[in-house]
């Protein structure tokens, strides 16, 4: 069995400056070339893989994928001064992962009550890269990415948009298909974001809530409203371009 070894380095995806979210930084880094005949990777050296985790993927992609975003994760927490080997990554029911210490002992080694309060994070990968991010004051946050270069089926509109924004992506794609698909990519992403900040995933239907034209989202689920901050942006990773969605939580109500 070959062990795992990231396909490149770990480098920063800086958010724009106007946005103000300082206190969130985010990264990126290749996830490498997966051939489907080749055995699993061993990823018992990469910290904050969950072994248990692990032991249910059963395709070479999938474990590329998720050790490069836990190996970019390990990294950044590394960089603010945490120990990665020292936590873990839990998932709660709606599958938002968290920052917990691994035991008594590695919180007491960071100062046990007077430990420092764990960053949120967000994760994601997509045709080739990986990426992760973390919140330095709390706010639970969502990164997402997409290829702009990658063929869209129009059916798909009708899974992810409703009402206003479906007719607008709708006539997009009648005008020019190519800025539809880009244009619905766009959407995608963002929507993905808000699904992650928000800590339901796709417990809220992509179809209930709309980024057209804003960049502050509500939406509600099972009796409870969620405001939120929605960006998007665009950058050239390996000579090919993709488009990232980031949410930020403003409060629940």
């Amino acid at each position: 069995m070959v062990i795992w070894q990231p396909a490149g380095l770990v480098s920063p995806l800086p958010l724009p400056e106007e946005w103000g979210l300082g206190h969130v930084i985010a990264v990126w880094i290749p996830v490498g070339l997966d051939n489907p005949r080749e055995p699993l990777p061993d990823l018992s050296n990469v910290p904050l893989v969950d072994p248990l985790e692990a032991s249910t993927f059963v395709t070479p992609k999938r474990a590329l994928e998720h050790a490069s975003a836990r190996y970019a994760l390990a990294t950044l927490l590394r960089d603010i001064g945490f120990d990665p080997f020292d936590l873990r990554v839990v998932r709660d029911e709606h599958r938002k992962p968290n920052l917990t210490w691994r035991d008594h002992e590695a919180r007491k080694r960071a100062g046990g009550p007077l430990s420092p309060a764990l960053p949120e994070i967000t994760l994601g990968h997509s045709n080739g890269i990986s990426i992760a991010a973390i919140s330095l004051n709390g706010s639970s946050i969502g990164l997402d990415a997409e290829p702009l270069d990658l063929p869209r089926a129009r059916n798909l509109l009708t899974m992810m948009t409703s009402g206003e924004e479906l007719q607008y992506l709708e006539q997009l794609w009648e005008i020019d298909a190519r800025v539809g698909m880009q244009e619905a990519t766009r959407t995608w992403v963002v929507k993905e974001a808000v699904q992650k900040a928000c800590g339901l995933g796709m417990h809220v239907p992509p179809q209930t809530f709309t980024v057209l034209n804003c960049d502050e989202v509500v939406l509600s689920h099972d009796g409870q409203g969620y405001r939120l901050e929605a960006y998007h942006w665009r950058e050239l990773l390996d000579d090919r371009p993709f488009v990232f969605g980031f949410s930020r939580l403003i409060e629940v109500v």
